[in-house]
C-alpha cells in the first residue's frame, strides 16, 4: 500500500478489505508457544550447569517440548569447565540410553564454544563435526571496538562449521552495555552463509532486539529462540521470548527450533 502526502490511501476502495485479510493471514503465521518443537541451548552439570542431563530432559519433556538440545562447553582454550573426551562419549551414552527412557522424545548432542578476539575457533573440524550442531558465542567482546566486533560477527557465520551464533553482542545484557557493532552486516553475511542466530531467552540477557530480528525476518536468516538454561526451571524462558517476537510481528517459519529434530539434522 502506497500512502498520499496527506497519509490516506492511495489504492482503491477495496484496500480496506486486502489489508484486513493481509493482517489475519500474518496473525495465522505469527509464532505461538507451541510452534516451538525444542531448544538447543542448555548447559548441564558436565559444564557450569546446575542439573544432570537426566534432569534436563525430564523438565523439558514434562513441558511438552519434543526434543532436547545439550550443548556444552568443552575442555578447550579459556574454558575451565566443560567435557573432555571421555566425558563427550559419556554424554553420547547417556543420550542413547534416555531416548529408550522417552520414547518419541529425542536428544541433540551440540557443543557451545566461545570465538577468539578475530572469529576464530578454539577447536578444529575432527572435534566439532562430531556434534549434532555447533552453538558460536561472542560474549566476551566488551574490549573491542565496532568494526573489529563486526569482523569477529562475520567471521564467525562464515565459518562452515558455524550452526547458530550466539551473543553477537555480549552477554548479560542488563549489567553490561551492549558490544557496538554494524549488525546490518552481519546479519547480511548470516543470510549469505545461511547460519542461524540466536535470540537468548534468559531474563537477563534478551541480546537481540526486536528491530534486529524484523530484519533478520525480511532477510531470510532463520532465529533460533533459546533459554541457555543452567538449570532444568529455565528451560521455559523460550516462551517469554516467543511472545516479545510475535508482538514484533516475527512468524513461525523464520524459528529455527519450529522445525522436528529431524529436519534440524
Amino acid at each position: 500500500m502506497t500512502l498520499d502526502n496527506d497519509g490516506t490511501s492511495a489504492a482503491g476502495s477495496d484496500q480496506p478489505d486486502d489489508c484486513s485479510r493481509a493482517q489475519a493471514r500474518l496473525a495465522r503465521d505469527l509464532i505461538r508457544q507451541c510452534d516451538v518443537k525444542g531448544v538447543l541451548h542448555t548447559h548441564t552439570h558436565g559444564d557450569d550447569g546446575a542439573h544432570s542431563l537426566s534432569a534436563m530432559v525430564a523438565t523439558a519433556h514434562e513441558i511438552g517440548l519434543e526434543y532436547l538440545g545439550v550443548s556444552d562447553h568443552l575442555l578447550a582454550g579459556a574454558e575451565f569447565q566443560g567435557l573432555d573426551e571421555d566425558g563427550i562419549e559419556r554424554q553420547r551414552d547417556e543420550i542413547e540410553d534416555l531416548k529408550d527412557r522417552y520414547p518419541g522424545f529425542d536428544i541433540l548432542q551440540g557443543v557451545e564454544v566461545d570465538a577468539d578476539a578475530d572469529g576464530g575457533l578454539p577447536l578444529g573440524e575432527e572435534s566439532l563435526r562430531k556434534f549434532d550442531y555447533v552453538i558460536v558465542s561472542l560474549a566476551d567482546g566488551h574490549h573491542l571496538d565496532d568494526s573489529q566486533q563486526t569482523r569477529r560477527a562475520i567471521r564467525v557465520v562464515q565459518n562452515p562449521l558455524t550452526s547458530i551464533m550466539s551473543k553477537p553482542v555480549g552477554d548479560l545484557m542488563l549489567r553490561k552495555p551492549p558490544v557496538p557493532l554494524d549488525m546490518e552486516a552481519v546479519l547480511q553475511a548470516a543470510a549469505d552463509a545461511g547460519i542461524a542466530v540466536e535470540i537468548d531467552a534468559n531474563p537477563q540477557c534478551l541480546d537481540l532486539n526486536l528491530n534486529c530480528c524484523l530484519r533478520a525476518q525480511e532477510l531470510g536468516v532463520y532465529l533460533a529462540i533459546n533459554p541457555n538454561a543452567h538449570r532444568a526451571a529455565r528451560l521455559v524462558d523460550y516462551r517469554h521470548a516467543v511472545e516479545m517476537v510475535r508482538d514484533a510481528g516475527i512468524c513461525c517459519n523464520s524459528i529455527l527450533n519450529t522445525m522436528t529434530a529431524e529436519e534440524l539434522r
